[in-house]
């Protein structure tokens, strides 16, 4: 896939891995738009919440009236939570199944009919879908749901032309470990940088790739 002048939407445009892919993207010539929860940067920017209805829909419609298409759609965005089950309230539990599972697949049902043939979805889910963690019952069940998700619309828009990518990074230096939705997170070793992570995707959807795996990432660490 060219990169060049291709139209790139990326949700969670702001976060650690989000800023990098971003800035890897323009540095290829593509026109990205971004969104998240908070402000933006130099490119077009339009905030909102991935796990409203009406905000999906409103940032999808400036980045269509801004980029005239949509080549790739790359959703950085997720919480974080730690802590057992069992002392996890379930209010909190709905909340960040809500932003790392139920907004992502709304949001991948959103945009995959407006994809011209060829284009790709590319959809942050992460090493934990593979490798569980103590602490992380939550995270993983909304994680792993939806990695197991991306398989699936894989194959169900396979004949329409549009690629969905599950890309499954190890623990990158994000940040998002220091902004937890409820707990505290464990002490965890060097993680990826995130530059490198983002240059890894963009690599993987240039060449074609249908999943990053964990053990994709060893050459970035």
């Amino acid at each position: 896939m060219e990169l060049r002048d291709s139209a790139v939407l990326v949700f969670g445009g702001t976060g650690g891995l989000g800023r990098a892919i971003t800035a890897a993207a323009v540095s290829r010539g593509a026109r990205v738009v971004t969104s998240s929860r908070s402000a933006g940067g130099e490119q077009l920017h339009v905030p909102g919440d991935i796990t409203s209805a009406d905000d999906r829909e409103r940032i999808v419609d400036a980045a269509l009236e801004e980029l005239g298409r949509l080549d790739v759609v790359i959703i950085a965005s997720g919480v974080v939570g730690f802590g057992p089950v069992d002392m996890t309230r379930s209010d909190a539990m709905q909340s960040l199944v809500n932003v790392d599972l139920v907004g992502p697949l709304a949001l991948c049902g959103l945009v995959a009919p407006m994809m011209a043939d060829g284009g790709t979805i590319g959809v942050i889910t992460g090493a934990v879908a593979d490798t569980t963690m103590l602490g992380t019952g939550v995270y993983t069940a909304a994680k792993a749901g939806l990695s197991a998700a991306v398989a699936v619309m894989a194959r169900d828009w396979r004949r329409q032309g549009v690629r969905c990518i599950d890309i499954r990074p190890p623990h990158t230096e994000t940040g998002l470990a220091d902004r937890p939705e409820f707990g505290t997170a464990p002490k965890f070793g060097a993680g990826l940088a995130p530059d490198a992570v983002a240059e890894r995707i963009w690599a993987a959807i240039e060449g074609g790739e249908s999943v990053l795996a964990p053990s994709d990432f060893a050459a970035t660490s």
